[in-house]
């Protein structure tokens, strides 16, 4: 099973960001696999499945049973490519999460890298590198009783060796993968990563390790795989920067980074191609407003800018109250107004008055298995 993450770049998960449309326009441009946004455990399962079939998105959904929100939304173009991450603390909770969604993912991931307050204080995320026990048998948990791979992500230990018992014990522990975030729990963003330091992991495992950190442009993955010797990366900042970095032919439709540009109006040119593709995914899987405008606030490059300049384009996204308003800085207003006619259409077709988006609410509990 660990082949699945050999050779591969892929799209790290990211809080918030990591939903659909940002999944499907990386693989699109050619990422081997995505991993979603991490989900807690107890939120997957307290979720309805929905599946929207032909009648409206093509999507499956799991859908809160409290809010009527939508918790998790894929599709078959992402089926085999899609790692599912689980924030736990808990093997049958994380078992009974992942079998919720196994059907329709590729892979099981289990966070153990998030150093934020929220994961850490309830045992999650990087708090199960404390206790390499649980981490382990989290893992037994899922494969023993998963036929699809289950991996982890991890973060660099105070020294080598503590990285070295931990990846090696949740290897025993039947990880069919381990990523590395080239950082300690307490270093953040800012702090460099240390590619360096993942070379004594990679030599010491037989399953395919993930490098994770600091990969902005196409040469960082070969520069990233050189200096660790791991076969596969993932990528978070530099794909949602400009999410064509998976492009092999470099970033659409430069090669060089936008936030790197001594342009900034040049650079804002550079990621209108993408930005268009991205919205156009938002508008075919109806993606919630709110998380379509703060992925975009985090695309833009300005957002970068270290004299802290915001363009027109920023300063007018802050600004929109809808869909509509936002796709019209795109000059998108005319698309995004046929795909929901089509939605329309294909609701009236099927005796449906509502529009993609409260489908959700009135499905839950027609559940399909």
């Amino acid at each position: 099973m660990a082949e699945l993450y050999a050779n591969a770049v892929c799209l790290a998960p990211m809080v918030r960001m990591g939903t659909l449309p940002l999944r499907l326009l990386s693989l699109r441009y050619g990422a081997d696999l995505v991993y979603g946004e991490e989900i807690v455990d107890k939120r997957i399962i307290a979720a309805t499945r929905v599946s929207n079939g032909i009648k409206l998105l093509d999507t499956v959904d799991y859908v809160s049973n409290s809010s009527g929100s939508v918790v998790f939304r894929t599709c078959d173009e992402e089926k085999r490519k899609v790692v599912f991450q689980i924030g736990t603390a808990d093997p049958i909770l994380a078992l009974q999460a992942a079998e919720r969604v196994a059907s329709n993912v590729a892979s099981i991931d289990i966070n153990m890298g998030c150093p934020k307050h929220f994961s850490v204080h309830g045992g999650m995320g990087a708090g199960l590198l404390r206790k390499p026990e649980l981490a382990c048998d989290i893992i037994k948990t899922l494969r023993r009783n998963l036929n699809i791979p289950v991996s982890c992500k991890i973060r660099l230990l105070h020294d080598t060796q503590a990285t070295l018992d931990i990846a090696k014990s949740l290897e025993q522990a039947g990880a069919d993968a381990i990523g590395v975030h080239a950082r300690q729990v307490h270093e953040r963003p800012v702090d460099s990563a240390h590619w360096e330091a993942l070379a004594p992991v990679v030599s010491s495992l037989s399953v395919p390790v993930l490098a994770n950190g600091d990969i902005f442009v196409r040469d960082d993955i070969d520069k990233v795989r050189e200096t660790s010797g791991a076969s596969s990366v993932m990528i978070a900042r530099g794909a949602l920067n400009n999410p064509s970095i998976f492009r092999e032919q470099g970033l659409l439709p430069s090669t060089e980074v936008f936030t790197v540009l001594r342009s900034y109006s040049r650079a804002d040119e550079l990621l209108n191609v993408v930005v268009v593709d991205y919205l156009k995914i938002c508008a075919e899987t109806e993606n919630l407003y709110q998380n379509t405008k703060y992925t975009l606030s985090r695309m833009l490059p300005t957002k970068c800018d270290p004299r802290g300049v915001q363009t027109a384009t920023v300063a007018d996204l802050y600004a929109t109250k809808d869909d509509p308003e936002v796709f019209a800085l795109w000059d998108l207003q005319r698309f995004y107004k046929d795909t929901q006619e089509r939605f329309s259409a294909r609701a009236n077709a099927c005796n449906l008055s509502v529009v993609p988006d409260q489908l959700a609410q009135l499905a839950i509990g027609a559940s399909e298995a």
